[in-house]
């Protein structure tokens, strides 16, 4: 038995990104270096292994942790357990109005879980949820807008939605 979710992410962000933060998106959806300096996730403490995979202890006797960086939804290629491929994208968007246009399918493990919430939530501050109408003018959504959702490996159907509701990334379901 395995930890594998079905992840799926599709959603809109607002022109007002910086040029740090769209490198730094830009490599967590694995389309670009490191940045030098990280601005959206910041701290990505692990514990440090030894060569047999027990964990190292500091001078007070408790886990050594260091900061190791990794990309949160980079994967491409053969989606592990969940079937399909893995992907992600970010490609500039002009109409209905500059932005950017996101989405990513990944087989997240509940381990990275806190890293992709922060991601998440981050993202929830930026994202373009107004509803455009046919004419190109926003008309707010009052339940929330459907931007993804999360599913066991194992299970038949799709166990929660992705929802932007009150200016966060929520889980439904």
């Amino acid at each position: 038995m395995a930890d594998a979710y079905d992840f799926l992410l599709t959603l809109d962000l607002r022109d007002d990104l910086s040029e740090d933060e769209v490198a730094e998106l830009r490599w967590h959806l694995g389309l670009g270096p490191q940045p030098e300096r990280l601005c959206i996730i910041t701290e990505f403490p692990e514990v440090v292994l030894d060569d047999n995979s027990n964990p190292v202890l500091d001078d007070q006797g408790e886990w050594r942790v260091e900061n190791a960086p990794y990309p949160v939804l980079a994967q491409r290629g053969p989606a592990w357990r969940i079937g399909g491929a893995t992907v992600s994208e970010l490609a500039r968007r002009e109409s209905p109005r500059p932005g950017w246009a996101l989405t990513t399918r990944q087989a997240l493990h509940p381990d990275d879980f806190d890293n992709v919430d922060q991601l998440l939530s981050w993202l929830a501050t930026h994202a373009d949820y107004d509803h455009v109408d046919f004419d190109g003018s926003p008309r707010r959504g009052g339940f929330g807008q459907f931007v993804g959702y999360e599913r066991f490996y194992e299970d038949d159907v799709i166990t929660k939605l992705l929802v932007i509701k009150d200016g966060e990334i929520a889980r439904e379901g």
